[in-house]
């Protein structure tokens, strides 16, 4: 999980190659941040899950939840967590 998930240069290469919206406009630490935990449970989701279909989500384990937000702190202590999508939560 470590490389893959939690690696700066993986993620990064990972926001590139989707065209990362959050990444383009990220100026601030708060916002690379922001982007790295996005794309870090993105990372998460698809290698545990595959790639989802549009309102299908899934859930984080807390405990790798945890490690993305200490490896990628909000500076204000505000995270938005999980939004249920369309489909059903697994």
């Amino acid at each position: 999980m470590t490389l893959s998930v939690l690696d700066r240069m993986t993620l990064y290469s990972q926001q590139q190659y989707r065209q990362d919206v959050f990444s383009f406009y990220a100026e601030t630490l708060e916002d690379v941040n922001k982007s790295f935990r996005h794309a870090a449970y993105r990372q998460f989701t698809i290698l545990m899950h595959g790639k989802l279909t549009a309102g299908d989500r899934r859930t984080v384990p807390a405990s790798c939840v945890k490690l993305i937000r200490e490896k990628f702190p909000s500076l204000s202590g505000q995270y938005t967590g999980f939004i249920p999508g369309e489909g059903p939560v697994f």
